[in-house]
């Protein structure tokens, strides 16, 4: 511990050791909790390994980047879809034996990621919105990647969402307007910015 300049600085390392992790309702044991300091002390870098204990797999959270912007990721021995990862670590069973009422508590579990389970930009929007919906979806591909989407219809012809996947920094807001009934303007903005005329056509 130093003062150049008058300012406290601190430089080292704190391991926790036998810790808990409280993440999505969950009491996590700590296998790897890392504070390192290099100068700023209300500012370490993070480096947390925390599992749910007693399973018969291994899966957990990891929390990287510092206090002040932290990262927080899904893992799993052997590799699990992100669903499957969340399933298991809130419910303790994997996702193919989820019901109606686990799927509300998935779905909140997602929106704690997705915003970091913090008062964030995002968080104060969704509440001071009121969503409607809430839903979590992954892409197909070889790197199949997990989204989970918000949105509050706005009236009859009107909808915002955000939607944001659970290893990305930022996500995508979108404003929907139906101009007729098989016709659909989209304005995007965030990730990627778009605009785009949307024609449905329905066939049997």
């Amino acid at each position: 511990m130093t003062s150049p300049g008058g300012r406290l600085a601190v430089n080292g390392t704190v391991r926790a050791v036998d810790g808990s992790y409280a993440a999505y309702g969950q009491k996590l044991a700590i296998e790897r909790g890392l504070l390192t300091f290099v100068g700023a002390v209300e500012n370490p870098r993070l480096d947390i390994e925390a599992t749910r204990p007693h399973l018969d797999l291994r899966v957990g959270v990891a929390v990287t980047g510092t206090a002040l912007a932290p990262r927080v990721r899904l893992f799993s021995e052997p590799e699990l879809s992100e669903v499957d990862k969340l399933s298991w670590l809130v419910l303790g069973r994997g996702s193919e034996s989820v019901g109606r009422a686990d799927t509300a508590l998935l779905q909140r579990a997602a929106m704690a990621l997705l915003a970091g389970e913090g008062p964030g930009v995002t968080d104060r929007l969704t509440q001071a919105l009121g969503i409607d919906e809430v839903s979590i979806r992954q892409s197909d591909g070889e790197l199949r990647e997990t989204f989970v989407s918000v949105g509050k219809r706005l009236g009859e012809r009107w909808y915002v969402g955000y939607e944001r996947g659970l290893h990305t920094t930022t996500g995508n807001w979108q404003l929907i307007y139906r101009i007729a009934r098989r016709l659909t303007v989209r304005a995007q903005a965030g990730a990627d910015n778009a605009l785009d005329l949307i024609w449905t056509l329905r066939w049997k």
